[in-house]
This record gives C-alpha cells, structure tokens and sequence, in this order.
C-alpha cells in the first residue's frame, strides 16, 4: 500500500501542516509548561496532574506480549488510549504488528512520529478528513474500515488523487449496534465493490465487539463473544468463499482480548486499555496493572466528606474512580470537585494529596495535555498528550 514517492496533492485537497513539526511544537511547548516537574517526587505536582506510572505500563505490554506468544492472533493495540506515540513505540517493539486508532487525527500523528502499519478502526467521512488519509497513506501503510458503498468510492477518489492506495476492511456490526454491516451477504457485496476500484485494496473484514465489555457477568460475555466472533469470521469467510482476498479479521478489545485472540480465523485483536489499565476494566482483565493515576489535591473537608480538586473534567468515567491507599466511596462528582464519604476523624486534611484511579483512561488521558512519567516516586520525563482531544490541532492547514 505504500506508494513508491511522494507528490504534492493537486487542486481542491488541502495541503497537510508538517505535521512532523506540528508534533515538535506540541513537545516543545509541553516540556516548557511541565519541563519543571522533572526530578520532582510524584506528590510534589500541581494538581490535577496525570501520572504515568512507566515500569507497571511496561511490565503490562510485555505480559499481553508473552501471553500472545502461545495464541493464533497477533496484537495491533488501540492508541486511541494513551495518544502517545512514545507508548505506542514501546507497544510495537514489543512486537506489536502495527496500531489501531480512533481518529485520523491520531493516525497522523503515529505515521509522523515514524510508526507504520496504522489501522483507522472507525469509518471516516469528510473532505479534509479523506485527504489526509490519503496523504499519509503515501508515506506508510495506513487502513480503514468502511461499511458504505459511496463513502468507500470516496475514499478511493481521494487516494487516487493523491497517488496512494488506501487499505481497506469491511466493518461488520458484530451485535454492539454501531457501526458496520448487518449481514455476511452485504459484507461480500461491499468487498466486491472494493476490489474493483483504484486506489483501495482489500484487507478484510473487521467487527468491534465492544457489547460485551458491558456484559460484566463473565460466562454471559464470553457467550455474546462467541456470538460475536462467529458473525465476523463467518463474513470473512464468505468473501473469501467469493474469491475475493481477506487477509486479515481485526476485532477484539482487552474485555475479551483473551477468548477473541484464540477464536478460530481472527487475525489480530486491537485491546488498547491493558497498556493503563482502569477501574472499568480491571474487573475483566485484572491481571494488568493499574499504571494510570491523576494526582489531586484535598481542597475542602466537611464533617463528612473529603474533597479534591479532581472532577469530572479531569477523570473519565468519575463515579468509577477510586482514591488509591484510602477505602473511601465516591459521592459524587461536580466540574471541578470530587467528592469521597468520609467520616470526621478520617485522617486526610486540607492540602493533602492523593492519586486517584481513573474509571475510564481513554476520557481521562483526553482532558490533558501531558504525562508525569514516574519511576518510583520520581518523575523522570512529561510525555504529551498528542492529539488531545477530537479536533485536528493544527495537523492540517
């Protein structure tokens, strides 16, 4: 897929920042604003302040990497997660094939931070938005998924003006009432279609079965997986059966990773949240560690409660949030308090801080412009945050 040189796009596409720059500034400017918490002790930040805590999301990458040894499928993580590109590297030398995102946005910023291999897990639709796919996908292998004729012949458009080839796999909706095909039978009417245009080639099919991971009871879920996984590879099966290529079946979240990785014809699993870990979660993968945290500060202490400086726009999924080290129950969570029951005698006070164990990490990650790395109590680097948010910050002109 990836083209043999580089050309300007012509006519009414629009031209791509430098996005290599565009990363670089957001680097630069972080490191000014946070460059001061390094050396610092991890409860020695201005909070809110998201923690990474490297060894445990390394010491996570590596266990997904072993178990995966024994198992059929290989692993192309979701970054829509962690928007780093410096864990997204320690994911692929950990012998990831390549990386799932979310947004275009996100797969700009893996191709330009020199990362290969970029699946865009969503279907995508826009001028600006295809012509940028079509950009990078002259410069690294990039896919996409697609589940409508005409938004796919756009797609195709947008590559050939660009003088790229676009990878493609079908979505098929696998019971999450997403996105994505209801039946094998449109599947393989699709894949047709696809095989036939310039500018795209045909990878597969894929199928997000994130319905289960609402599923908590754990003999219920892996029967909705199984239904699942059977919808998919069955249209796999099928545009195979046509005589039409299908390499690769991507599905697979870290809910399910585990029964998705050994079902029978899936290729690869996109599980993302095992690099972080969060409260969500940690019910149904609890062997990874819980490597994210956002430190907070006691702003007000009631009679009968303890208040942060943590809430609901700086943790994801807030009422899932627990304060780590204190066996406190939520109360509630306002814009900017987080509330904890507590009884008049518990020992935190005003000034004090804790960590607080996000809910959700990808809504977490989104509210902040940077990482503490810490290794120990020490914080040993700031990581941006790159791209916060659902907008193109600055990746396009």
């Amino acid at each position: 897929m990836r083209s043999p040189a580089r050309q300007q796009a012509k006519g009414t596409v629009p031209e791509l920042a430098p996005a290599a720059g565009a990363i670089q500034e957001t680097r630069d400017r972080v490191k000014r604003a946070y460059g001061s918490a390094i050396g610092r002790h991890r409860r020695d930040l201005v909070t809110p302040a998201l923690i990474l805590d490297l060894p445990a999301a390394r010491r996570n990458i590596a266990k997904m990497a072993e178990r995966l040894k024994t198992m059929p499928a290989k692993i192309r993580p979701h970054i829509k997660v962690h928007k780093s590109p410096e864990l997204a590297r320690l994911q692929v030398d950990a012998g990831a094939i390549g990386l799932s995102t979310a947004t275009i946005w996100e797969a700009i910023v893996m191709v330009r931070s020199g990362l290969d291999s970029i699946f865009i897990v969503n279907t995508l639709a826009g001028r600006e938005k295809l012509a940028a796919l079509a950009e990078i996908a002259r410069e690294a292998e990039v896919m996409v998924a697609v589940d409508d004729p005409q938004n796919t012949a756009d797609i195709a458009a947008a590559a050939r003006t660009a003088g790229s080839e676009v990878g493609v796999l079908i979505e098929v909706d696998t019971g999450m009432d997403r996105a994505g095909l209801d039946t094998p039978e449109q599947a393989v009417e699709l894949a047709r279609r696809v095989a036939g245009m310039e500018g795209l080639e045909l990878m597969g099919v894929t199928g997000y079965e994130g319905h289960c991971s609402l599923t908590p009871e754990r003999d219920l879920r892996a029967s909705r997986q199984r239904v699942a996984m059977s919808t998919l590879v069955d249209a796999a099966e099928r545009i195979r059966a046509a005589g039409l290529p299908c390499p690769i079946v991507s599905a697979g979240g870290t809910a399910t990773w585990d029964w998705t990785a050994t079902t029978h014809g899936v290729t690869e699993i996109q599980a993302g949240s095992y690099a972080l870990m969060d409260n969500f979660h940690f019910p149904m993968a609890g062997d990874f560690e819980k490597a994210l945290t956002v430190l907070a500060t006691v702003i007000s202490r009631p009679p009968d409660r303890v208040i942060v400086d943590a809430g609901n726009k700086s943790l994801g999924a807030p009422a899932l949030s627990t304060m780590r080290g204190h066996d406190l129950k939520a109360m509630r969570f306002d814009e900017e308090h987080g509330l904890f029951i507590a009884e008049p005698d518990y020992p935190l006070h005003v000034g004090d801080v804790v960590e607080l164990v996000p809910g959700y990490a990808p809504g977490t990650v989104n509210w902040y412009d940077a990482y503490h790395v810490v290794e120990g109590d020490r914080v040993v680097d700031v990581w941006p945050v790159i791209p916060r948010g659902p907008g193109h910050g600055g990746l396009i002109s």
